[in-house]
This record gives structure tokens, sequence and C-alpha cells, in this order.
């Protein structure tokens, strides 16, 4: 395991891309090194151990609780494929082989990180299979792009709905998986009735949203519901599966829809609304307009913040792909603010060595920036990070959120705009109180 564990440090130790690629490339016939990529990077593979918990593991309570021994890392890998949900004899069995005492600080550095699934190598699984195809089981989602970034067609047929400020779920035969591959926990009552419809052998996709009987904010009900869905302990029924499309589960592993947007709302979605109009647990997302009047867009987007919600998506009448795309179309508004650099923070995987975020101060609270950011830009940002200190800096953002326990207000999803010329801009918009 040395081999391999050199070619992890070798990928951790460079920041391009393309000598990442370069290392994996020239180790791709080392099977070693691709089953631990595949441990490490498929998020299908669960370990159930968290790094606070195995380190306070005793050695003498391993050798107490353990009833296996695993005597290389490759047993280590198989046996926490199956024995994956953290218990105490689990962690210990593991742990007995990390303390192992022929083991160097390093090899015990790189196990423990393995079986915690922490160890960053500054680049995913994409990037792996754009070197060994298929190495790394993927699980894609069809995802939205921002209206900005695309070009309708004059007349081109749309279809508009309320866009759903949940979790991204995806219903694959007998699980609920996030957008990232992993598996939903406790929701059991949305794949019940789902498959007493019928629908094992549909791939339905949607979003877990919280109930909200109680009538809270659509900001209020998404952190609850947020908070709910990626828990592992907190009960779950109060979860309910909005689903705004389905098609064949075949396809789905094929990457993409035989029929267009049009034709599966006709042949599946449709009757899918009728059959769960009883259930608590299914919802279909309302269609508010389905069209060629490209101005119904803007109505539809004031509908929208006038009545709470986080914006509008819009089909267009293509077959759903499993990428990102511009065939999905995400309408939402933004807002700006200019607040004031306090701080910043370095990045960690393949920003190690940039700027990771910038930290604001916003009111008593403070904010950290870590998207909108180029490549070039977190370099230089972090080469220069002790220059950016009284900066401002423009800020768009969703909304703004109040944390129930502390009532601090913060900025939800804050993306980089630019800097503000100290000429133009010398007082941060939380600050104009307390200036004037």
């Amino acid at each position: 395991m040395q081999k391999v564990i050199k070619i992890f440090r070798e990928i951790q130790e460079t920041s391009s891309l393309n000598q990442k690629k370069t290392i994996i490339a020239a180790n791709k016939d080392d099977e070693s090194f691709k089953r631990c990529l595949v441990f490490l990077l498929d998020t299908n593979i669960t370990t159930g151990i968290a790094e606070s918990k195995i380190k306070k593991f005793a050695e003498r309570t391993c050798l107490a609780l353990s009833n296996v021994q695993l005597s290389s890392f490759e047993d280590v890998m198989e046996y926490l494929k199956v024995n994956n949900t953290g218990r105490d004899v689990d962690i210990a069995n593991v742990k007995r082989f990390i303390c192992k005492h022929d083991l160097s600080d390093e090899e015990s550095t790189f196990y423990l990180q393995m079986v915690t699934k922490s160890l960053k190598l500054g680049c995913d699984k994409k990037v792996v299979n754009s070197v060994i195809p298929n190495l790394i089981p993927s699980f894609d989602v069809m995802l939205g792009t921002p209206i900005e970034k695309c070009n309708l067609k004059d007349g081109e047929w749309i279809s508009i709905s309320r866009k759903l400020n949940g979790c991204r779920a995806a219903f694959v035969g007998d699980k609920i998986m996030t957008r990232q591959g992993k598996v939903y926990s406790g929701v059991n009552h949305i794949i019940k009735d789902l498959q007493n419809l019928g629908y094992s052998n549909m791939f339905v996709d949607g979003e877990l949203l919280y109930k909200n009987k109680e009538g809270l904010s659509d900001s209020e009900a998404f952190q609850k519901g947020t908070g709910i869905a990626m828990s592992k302990d907190l009960d779950k029924s109060n979860l309910k599966l909005v689903v705004f499309d389905m098609f064949p589960l075949d396809e789905f592993w094929t990457g993409k829809s035989k029929l267009s947007y049009l034709d599966r709302n006709n042949k599946y979605l449709m009757p899918f609304k009728a059959l769960c109009k009883n259930s608590e647990n299914l919802e279909v997302v309302p269609m508010v307009y389905e069209g060629f009047d490209h101005k119904e867009i803007w109505k539809w987007l004031d509908y929208a913040e006038a009545h709470d919600w986080e914006g509008c998506m819009l089909n267009l009448d293509t077959p759903y792909e499993c990428k990102r795309t511009k065939n999905l179309i995400k309408v939402k508004k933004f807002y700006d603010i200019s607040l004031r650099v306090i701080g910043s923070e370095e990045g960690t995987g393949r920003n190690k060595g940039k700027l990771g975020a910038l930290v604001c101060k916003y009111y008593d609270n403070t904010v950290k920036v870590g998207s909108g950011f180029s490549d070039e830009e977190r370099l230089n940002l972090w080469k220069n990070r002790d220059g950016l200190v009284g900066k401002i800096i423009d800020i768009r953002y969703k909304e703004v959120t109040v944390d129930k326990k502390t009532e601090l207000k913060s900025l939800q999803f804050p993306t980089f705009g630019g800097f503000r010329d100290p000429a133009d801009k010398a007082v941060a918009d939380d600050e104009q109180e307390e200036f004037n």
C-alpha cells in the first residue's frame, strides 16, 4: 500500500487539475490504486465512521471489542462495504488495524482519512472517470442553468413551474437518492407510497420538502426541511416528495430519456398526479403556464416574489439529460449588497493554497463568501490576502435568513460580485445606519 499512498499524496500535492489527471493516467493499471479511488469517491460506499468517534477509541478498547482481525486495507474496505452502520464493534475492528504497530504515521493517517472518507484529493469522480472511463459509478440528475446564461429562441415552447426550495431527491426502485448519489435514510413512508402505486421501475425526480402544516415562510420551511432531510436521527415523516419529472428507470441509467418533456409530462406525470392526489407524501409540482409567450416568464417571476416562492423553472420540450443543461432554466431574483471584508480563509481540496472564502462583516454577524471566484482570482487573492481586509465587495444573495437561536441575520447563497472603488463606495451597506 505504500506505493498507493505515495500516488495519493502526489495527487494531493499538485494544484494543477491537468497534473492530477496525468498522475491518475500513469497509474491506471494499478488495481490497488483504483480500488482505493473507488472506495474514496464512490458516494454509494459509506462507512458510518466519523473521525471524532474513531479517535476516541483507545487501543485497549479496540482489542476488547473487536471480533475480526483485518490483515490488510483491502480487507478493511471490503469489511466496511457491508458493515457500515458505525457500530462500536465495526469501529473497533477498523481502529485495531490502524493501530497496528508496524504501520508508519503516514500509513495510519492515510487509513484514518480513507475510512472516514475525509481524504481530499482536489478532484472528484468526474475527473477520475475522464481519465479511467466508468471506473466509479456515477449518479447524475439533470441540473438547470440560470436564465441569464441561456439564449431562449423567440417563439420556443416553454413550461413554467414553481421553483421548489427543498432538497433534490430522486427515487430509483427501492431508495431515494441525493443529487450526489447518497441514500436518504428515514423516508420509507415515501418509498412505500411510490412502490404501492407501481413505480418501482420508474425514475422519479423531485425535491423533499417540509409538509409545512403550520404555514412557515418559504425560507423557514427550507431551513427546517433541510435540517430534517440531512439528519440521521430526526423523524422524517413530515417530509414529502414533490415530483417534477419521471420516466422509465432503465432510460435513466443510459443518461437520457427517450421522450421529450411534453410527451413525458402527458404520458407519465399527469397520470401520476391523478394517482397520488390522496397521498400526504407525494405531490406533483403545479405547471403555471405552457405555451410560446415568453412575457409570461416575467409575469410569473413577479408573482413568485409576491407569493414567497424561490423563483420559477422553465422546461423546454427536450429529452431529460443526466447533466447540467440549458434546456432546464432557473429564473429567480437575487439581491445585491456591499459588505466590508474582515478576513479570508484558505480553500480545501482543489482550492488548497488558494482563497476559499472572503469573510465579511454583516451587522452583528459574519458572512463567508466562497462562490463567484475564478481559479485565477482565488490564487491571486490568496497571495495578496493581507491587503483584502477593509475592502468593500459586492455580493449577490438570494435572501436574508435569521438564526432562531441567536437571532443573528445571515445571507443565503452569497456570491462574489467584485470589489468596489473606495471613491465610489466608502461605506458598506450594513454600516449605513451606523454611519448616519
